[in-house]
């Protein structure tokens, strides 16, 4: 499951970020996040986007435990992860 916490005070598998993909232990995976003034997209291996979210009018937040995160986090839950050649850009 892939999707963003908090949007309306909703985590990421209930809300309309939700989606179901199969990730294959040991794979590398390419995750490309870009924040608009109005809008979150995100793209996992350049495929169409998992995230096209209009954040106009939407209250985004995050979860409690995750605040030490800030200001920026990546988690998992219930699996591991690794991450490495991380970029930010500012656009």
């Amino acid at each position: 499951m892939v999707g963003l916490s908090s949007i309306d005070s909703e985590d990421a598998s209930q809300n309309e970020t939700t989606s179901y993909l199969n990730f294959q232990t040991g794979k590398w995976y390419h995750i490309r996040v870009r924040v608009e003034p109005e809008r979150i997209r995100a793209w996992i291996d350049d495929e169409k986007p998992v995230v096209d979210l209009n954040t106009k009018e939407k209250k985004l937040g995050i979860r409690l435990e995750m605040e030490s995160s800030l200001p920026l986090g990546v988690a998992t839950w219930n699996t591991a992860a690794a991450l490495k050649n991380i970029q930010i850009k500012k656009l």
